[in-house]
């Protein structure tokens, strides 16, 4: 470096305040910054109940229906029970899926009601006609999932015996409250998943890596500010890990052309399970499950089985 060079470098210097590290320093540390400030934003704004209403309400069906309510700490979950019968029977409660709503599942509830089972359908907190909620999670689902099946229990009508079913993440909530229930003597008659993810925090990883996102990375750093909401550490999310928790038989039906949560998620919850039974349905995708008739068929002919032992 010649003399003029460094008197031009030193000059600089004076009149900055900052060495050249000391630029470079400040500007990873502002990188830095920004990333995780985006990063906690993103985790956030992830799990935020976009609360979401539908228009097909439960008794749209011309059935009896008995709406119910049942408090939380955090606010009070609605629904409605749809009778499919005059008197005490087999009963089905369908959670729906992220940022869906019990109308979504109305469809899901008709070949059932019209084959003589009760069905339960309500909005998880933050969703439909729930009370709102700033943050939803898998454990979120399962908490109001395990309110409402301890509720439907009091009721005379579900005597001969309950059923947890769910689409999209209300089938994961359905495998976890189960496993979570059986500590309290809540043992379901059967479950059944429609489109589920295995694990939901491996779904939700494939989602951001389709959207082109760096997403094993960006996992493990969200994760992070999703612990405090969660709570629940991640083996404790997994329907997989869960699996010798759980003490009643699983129907897992997936459409082949679902697009939102792989095939491979219906094969690994199916294979956790011992006896578990898998339908594949190669006419449906994630969204339009009950519009296949092969749903309405794998459906009644499990539950006509379960109850006729």
């Amino acid at each position: 470096m010649s003399r003029r060079e460094r008197a031009g470098r030193t000059t600089t210097t004076r009149m900055t305040g900052f060495s050249s590290g000391e630029v470079v320093g400040a500007a990873l540390l502002l990188a830095f910054v920004t990333g995780y400030l985006w990063l906690r934003g993103f985790a956030r704004r992830f799990l935020r109940a976009k609360g979401r209403k539908g228009d097909r309400r439960a008794d749209s069906l011309g059935m009896p229906t008995t709406p119910f309510e049942v408090e939380r700490p955090e606010g009070k979950i609605r629904g409605a029970l749809i009778h499919g019968a005059a008197g005490p029977a087999p009963t089905v409660i369908i959670t729906h899926g992220w940022q869906s709503h019990a109308s979504d599942k109305v469809a899901y509830a008709e070949p059932l009601l019209h084959a003589g089972y009760h069905v339960a359908l309500f909005d998880t907190l933050g969703h439909g006609e729930s009370d709102a909620t700033e943050f939803v999670s898998a454990r979120h689902f399962t908490e109001d999932l395990l309110a409402v099946w301890r509720w439907a229990t009091t009721r005379p009508e579900t005597r001969p015996g309950i059923v947890l079913a769910g689409h999209s993440l209300g089938g994961t909530a359905a495998i976890l409250a189960a496993a979570e229930g059986a500590a309290e003597g809540l043992i379901p008659r059967a479950i059944v998943t429609m489109g589920s993810p295995a694990d939901p925090v491996l779904g939700t990883q494939e989602w951001l890596a389709s959207k082109g996102y760096p997403a094993a990375l960006m996992m493990k750093a969200v994760y992070r500010f999703w612990r405090p909401i969660i709570v629940w550490e991640r083996d404790r999310l997994k329907p997989v890990k869960r699996a010798s928790e759980v003490r009643a038989p699983l129907l897992v039906i997936h459409g082949v052309k679902d697009r939102q949560i792989g095939v491979h998620h219906a094969r690994a919850l199916a294979e956790s399970i011992p006896g578990a039974r898998l339908v594949l349905l190669d006419d449906a995708d994630h969204w339009s499950l009950p519009k296949s008739e092969g749903y309405r068929r794998a459906i009644l002919h499990f539950l006509k089985q379960i109850f006729a032992c």
